[in-house]
């Protein structure tokens, strides 16, 4: 073997050791590879799962039943109110007693006492006054006209901060209980010192009882999940 031949193979060998060498040098540890690997992973199933990651959003507001829903019982003259009959919130048939009444006028002060009936069906309210006179055609109870939809309005002192919309969830918060319901209607915007004008469908007919003239309950309102990735646009 001549000499040039040797130095030619020799030369090759260190070639290939170089390349070896330098493959061993640049090759990434495997459990590199794999931490890259789960990261893509854990990555890729975050982002599905913002897909359908769901918040509900809650607002409260001080709402005041509106005087439409009531029918106010009323009287032409003065009058005395001796004893009510019949407790606040209690449902009554129509010509049913509700007060011992005297009525007072310019010819006879001092009427005879007689009763005063119900006028209609319905669950009936005191009137919120001090004095056991009445003025004549002032409210001296009020009574809740029941209607098969289980339908009341309601005014709503605040501006919403967000949009309120037809078929929202609401719950109707008093001292001890709640009652829950969904707005079935908005008439027009907000008005300023006056409220926004809603309609709600209550549930729960057996709480009708909670629903005073006098009352003064807190509305909160649970929007419509909406998904999270919404919410980060």
């Amino acid at each position: 073997m001549s000499v040039i031949n040797m130095f030619r193979k020799e030369a090759l060998k260190h070639q290939y050791k170089s390349q070896n060498f330098g493959h061993s040098v640049i090759r990434q540890p495997s459990f590199i590879n794999k931490a890259i690997f789960f990261l893509f992973v854990i990555i890729f199933i975050s982002i599905i799962s913002l897909q359908f990651i769901t918040i509900s959003t809650q607002q409260s507001y001080p709402i005041k039943i509106s005087s439409e829903n009531y029918l106010p019982i009323v009287f032409s003259n003065s009058i005395v109110i001796n004893k009510q009959l019949i407790s606040d919130g209690i449902q009554v048939n129509k010509n049913q007693p509700l007060i011992n009444i005297r009525i007072i006028n310019d010819i006879d002060k001092h009427k005879k006492n007689q009763l005063l009936t119900a006028p209609r069906a319905g669950l009936y309210f005191h009137s919120n006054i001090d004095s056991n006179i009445i003025p004549p055609y002032q409210p001296i109870g009020f009574l809740l006209e029941y209607n098969l939809a289980n339908e009341f309005i309601f005014w709503l002192k605040e501006k919403p901060e967000n949009d309120i919309n037809v078929g929202d969830n609401v719950k109707i918060q008093y001292v001890k209980n709640t009652i829950s319901g969904r707005i079935s209607m908005i008439f027009g915007e907000y008005v300023k010192n006056k409220g926004l004008k809603i309609s709600i469908k209550l549930k729960d007919k057996q709480l009708l009882s909670l629903l005073s003239p006098q009352s003064s309950p807190t509305l909160s309102l649970s929007k419509q999940p909406k998904k999270f990735a919404q919410l980060l646009r």
